[in-house]
């Protein structure tokens, strides 16, 4: 249901919830901080800094969410992968990578191999360019993307 990646934390629904509804498996050897409901609770009504910081990461959760659906339900491979880039590369065009592509094709939708599939693709049309660090887009090739994506994307 969701994946959990490095300095992100979980279970925060559980903190509105009379019984602990969620659980977690560890792929690979993991340090896990545990805590107790009553007292992040305390922590959070004391410190309105504290509740503003964890409400607002909350919220980017939520829209991150929706941006996840709204990729995922994009057909084409090439399309997914363009539209994931126009969302979140910088101002040149350039996405900087944070884990392996497989934690992208996770994020899109996509197996690992329909990823690196579409992405020699994307290559060879010359849409992209796949660097040590990220990906950056060159041209969109022919691949549609709405106008709010391409609003976002600065081809230079």
């Amino acid at each position: 249901m969701h994946t959990v990646r490095q300095g992100d934390f979980f279970a925060e629904a559980s903190l509105f919830s009379a019984k602990y509804h969620c659980d977690a498996v560890a792929l690979e050897p993991s340090e896990v901080l545990v805590f107790r409901k009553e007292e992040l609770i305390g922590q959070l009504r004391e410190s309105p800094e504290l509740l503003w910081t964890f409400t607002a990461e909350l919220a980017r959760r939520v829209q991150g969410l929706r941006t996840k659906l709204e990729i995922k339900q994009t057909r084409s491979a090439e399309e997914r992968i363009l539209q994931f880039l126009g969302l979140h590369c910088d101002a040149s065009g350039f996405w900087t990578q944070h884990g392996t592509l497989k934690h992208l094709a996770e994020d899109i939708g996509l197996t690992h191999e329909a990823l690196y599939r579409a992405l020699a693709r994307l290559q060879r049309q010359g849409a992209i360019l796949r660097l040590k660090d990220g990906l950056k887009i060159c041209q969109l090739g022919g691949l549609a993307l709405s106008s709010e994506q391409t609003r976002s994307i600065d081809l230079g």
